[in-house]
């Protein structure tokens, strides 16, 4: 379970903030390790100081989707102290990466209408999550964005722009890539990654189509053995992940244009006394790459994580999107049909809600900060 030293709305110390024009988000971040009931967290950044709110998150590997809000007691070069120990093991090597970044204290926070403020993207080491902390309200009229992007009809995988997990890249004359899942990297296989969805088949029969990752429910299955990514995640939130990246498809002859996988949405988290979307918050799954020839498609990434905390919470009415992304299109043939992303997660914990999402969100009403403005995230 997520916890924050009160009071969990900030203190409104880095005053109101406008986005007026699209914007990516750049917050002071770094990679970090650390241990469970330690006030200790390895990481380094120049501009970490003491007084700063921080989200520490386990992106990746042991212990995934694990995470808090802390702040920061004091900092030297390479280490944060905490103002209170860690609710979790955090760990930073090979498969596993876990990230920290400041949330600044704002009073206000206003997305233009006609504005997208984006996530920044994740690149193995941190990113991936766009995250607001206001002791107001927060209004987006405008769009909040953690997309994650599309697959390419070729073997370079995806970039992102502002998402999550990064989709498989084709291999010439072999199984695709699968996708960056909760598990770890992406490799060449045909199973699932964690979440990540499998490359496509090649070997003695024709290539085949790769398989869609997996959040909510698991990643649509590409063909002739190319496996889905699995379910990920706590419908809460309090085990919070990225969507699944989609897999590459096969190749059996040097097919230069067979489809990489789509990006895996990464995360939105507002936490603010009023929050108000007549916009829209997404994170998205990208669309598999289309393929060349009749059957090497990529897999769909899946749709990431929405999670709102505040006192009045109004959702207005289907403006919160954590849909997956498409499988890559392709002529019919022996491995056609690739896999589509699945849904991500919507959450919400507030005194009062108002409004309805689709999928419908799963709510936590009434906890202990209601009407205080202070207390612990559960």
């Amino acid at each position: 379970m997520s916890q924050n030293v009160t009071p969990i709305f900030g203190n409104g110390s880095d005053g109101a903030l406008t986005i007026s024009s699209d914007t990516t988000e750049a917050p002071i971040d770094s990679s970090c390790s650390g241990t469970i009931s330690t006030t200790s967290l390895t990481a380094t950044n120049a501009s970490f100081t003491a007084g700063q709110k921080i989200l520490i998150h386990q992106t990746r590997g042991t212990g995934v989707g694990q995470w808090e809000v802390n702040q920061i007691a004091s900092y030297v070069a390479g280490t944060i102290t905490t103002s209170i120990p860690l609710t979790y093991t955090y760990t930073d090597s090979g498969n596993s990466q876990a990230q920290v970044r400041v949330l600044k204290q704002y009073t206000d926070v206003t997305i233009n209408s006609g504005i997208t403020y984006t996530a920044k993207a994740w690149d193995g080491n941190v990113g991936g999550i766009l995250a607001i902390l206001a002791s107001g309200t927060i209004t987006v009229t405008g769009t909040i964005s953690a997309n994650g992007s599309n697959g390419t009809n070729g073997s370079a995988p995806t970039t992102s722009d502002g998402g999550g997990f990064r989709g498989g890249a084709g291999v010439n004359n072999a199984a695709g890539n699968a996708g960056e899942g909760t598990v770890g990297a992406s490799s060449q296989t045909t199973s699932a990654n964690g979440n990540g969805g499998g490359g496509g088949r090649a070997g003695s029969g024709p290539p085949a189509s790769a398989s869609g990752g997996g959040h909510a429910a698991a990643g649509g299955n590409g063909h002739d053995g190319s496996t889905g990514g699995s379910t990920a995640g706590s419908a809460d939130l309090a085990t919070l992940v990225f969507g699944g990246a989609g897999g590459a498809g096969g190749d059996d002859g040097g097919v230069e244009t067979r489809g990489s996988g789509g990006n895996g949405a990464g995360a939105v988290l507002l936490i603010g006394k009023h929050i108000v979307i007549t916009g829209a918050s997404n994170a998205i799954g990208g669309n598999g790459g289309a393929s060349g020839n009749t059957q090497t498609a990529g897999g769909g990434g899946a749709g990431g994580s929405n999670l709102l905390i505040g006192e009045d919470v109004n959702v207005g009415t289907n403006l919160i999107n954590v849909s997956g992304g498409s499988k890559g299109s392709q002529n019919s043939g022996p491995g056609a049909d690739a896999g589509d992303g699945a849904e991500g997660r919507i959450a919400i914990r507030a005194c009062r809600i108002t409004g309805t999402t689709t999928p419908s969100a799963t709510t936590s009403i009434g906890n202990s900060w209601c009407n205080i403005g202070s207390g612990s995230i559960y």
